[in-house]
């Protein structure tokens, strides 16, 4: 009874936050926020759905890196990116979440040795209730939509590369906090 009441509550929150993007008014409540304690607490979040035979590692940078965003809705995301990671890499596997500095923004990476997205699917991924059709796998097509309109309202980008058979690699930047000095 828990488990589809958790079910249900996320169905709903998903489907509010798809139409609060559609409509402009998704609330980001800006912060600096800590990237390699942000990537931290997004593997650990997902330590125990991975399977004991799917690695799953984050690499991050040692210096202290900051950006300018929402903490909440940034686990959002990397909650979604995460999770299909770990939907659609079968054992022995590897996810292996990180972030990189460059120029003026952070580049967070999600990579896994899962199936893989054909090209022809690739241009669609972050489309509304959009699904690939060579999967069993199901959902409401609604968590790549969501995680593009989040970084979209951090004024970042969104974007995957990916190959059948070899798996696949998120990618989205958010902008670096201003220095406080």
């Amino acid at each position: 009874m828990r488990l589809a009441q958790t079910r249900m509550s996320r169905l709903v929150e998903e489907l509010l936050d798809a139409t609060r993007i559609e409509a402009g008014r998704l609330r980001i409540r800006r912060g600096r926020v800590a990237v390699q304690q942000l990537v931290r607490d997004a593997v650990e979040a997902h330590r125990r759905l991975a399977s004991a035979s799917v690695e799953l590692r984050a690499e991050i940078p040692d210096a202290p890196l900051e950006i300018w965003g929402d903490r909440d809705r940034l686990l959002q995301v990397l909650d979604n990116l995460i999770g299909n990671a770990v939907k659609f890499t079968d054992p022995p596997g590897r996810i292996t979440v990180g972030a990189t500095p460059s120029h003026d923004e952070v580049v967070f990476t999600v990579t896994d040795t899962g199936i893989g997205i054909p090209s022809d699917a690739l241009p669609h991924l972050f489309d509304r209730f959009w699904q690939a059709r060579t999967t069993d796998r199901q959902g409401l097509g609604l968590g790549l939509a969501i995680a593009k309109g989040i970084v979209d309202a951090h004024g970042g980008r969104i974007w995957a590369e990916s190959e059948l058979g070899e798996g696949t690699t998120f990618r989205f930047s958010i902008p670096v906090a201003a220095s406080s000095t």
